[in-house]
């Protein structure tokens, strides 16, 4: 097989581009980039393909029809809202889809800070490994299956995530994988973004689209998994945390800037809201002077939501094995 002429369309999103070049798995492809990502650009450069790997990029129907050598189109991730599958379509050329390892590494991170949130373990840790039971009239015993001392520290407020309502600002690649791992654990989930998925893709993670207003007032957990953008910086401030209940939860694995720290720390402060997780900042590290770093009701993390940073490694091979399945038949 003469080698697949395969346009890579994401130029600017980040290292994209130069990741895929470097990765061995491209040995077996003519590689095509276009000088930007605006629809001109990609119309010059469209005609010589066989295949497109689309990121982020938009890939409008107008640069598909253009493609009169374009077989095949492979996504680098689940969510397609960015290529006009419609387009694809009328010229029955398939759209390959490939679920990513780095949303996986954030949707467990916000799982696992949501867990921390409601299971108290930062103040549970905190107590056991400072011996907290000195001075508090508990005396340690040697437990059986019945015999325990449960609660000795007498945390309050935990909560089991079941039955509880998450409200999710952003379900693409990442909050489609947040979605899967809430409603393993039994809750009810709900989303907002600028406009809502099909009803086909609502039913496979049985969520329900609302109102960003309805949602905030909805919502036990809200997660934050949107881009930062201009649209979106500061998208949570005071009227967004007033409109939440004095229970919720706020966790934010998306970029700090989207929330108003100043406001979120008088939510905190003043029990507007019951918690905060944090993986991001609008200033990283968190500068020793920041507020957040003195309240109890919060859980702190340094931007490790990127996990292993083994994803570039495992996702490009990934999606460039579709390709190549494709044209192998």
């Amino acid at each position: 097989m003469s080698a697949v002429r395969l346009l890579v369309t994401d130029v600017s999103a980040g290292a994209f581009v130069e990741r895929v070049l470097k990765n061995p798995s491209t040995e077996q492809f003519q590689i095509l980039t276009p000088e930007a990502e605006d629809e001109e650009a990609l119309l010059s450069v469209v005609p010589d393909a066989d295949a497109i790997l689309c990121y982020k990029a938009n890939l409008p129907g107008s640069v598909i029809r253009a493609g009169d050598s374009l077989r095949f189109i492979q996504k680098h991730g689940l969510n397609c809202k960015n290529i006009d599958v419609a387009a694809a379509a009328e010229r029955n050329i398939p759209v390959g889809t490939q679920v990513l390892l780095r949303s996986m590494t954030v949707a467990e991170q916000a799982m696992a800070i949501m867990l921390a949130c409601a299971r108290k373990v930062v103040p549970g840790h905190r107590a056991v490994s400072g011996a907290d039971y000195v001075g508090m009239d508990v005396e340690p015993i040697r437990t059986s299956q019945w015999n325990f001392k449960s609660n000795w520290v007498q945390i309050e407020g935990m909560n089991e995530l079941f039955g509880t309502k998450v409200g999710i600002i952003g379900l693409g690649d990442i909050g489609m994988e947040i979605a899967k791992r809430c409603l393993a654990f039994g809750m009810e989930i709900y989303y907002y973004q600028r406009s809502a998925h099909s009803k086909d893709v609502e039913a496979t993670f049985e969520a329900s689209y609302l109102p960003l207003n309805e949602l905030l007032a909805a919502a036990d957990y809200l997660v934050l998994s949107l881009p930062h953008t201009p649209e979106s910086e500061g998208l949570i401030g005071s009227a967004q945390l007033d409109r939440l209940k004095r229970e919720a939860t706020l966790i934010n694995v998306a970029r700090g800037a989207i929330v108003d720290e100043n406001a979120l720390v008088e939510a905190l402060r003043g029990g507007g809201i019951a918690m905060a997780g944090l993986d991001v900042y609008q200033m990283e590290p968190l500068p020793e002077f920041s507020p957040l770093r003195e309240l109890p009701n919060v859980v702190l993390l340094p931007h490790t939501g990127g996990g292993s940073y083994r994803a570039w490694d495992i996702d490009i091979p990934a999606s460039l094995n579709n390709v190549r399945r494709f044209f192998e038949g």
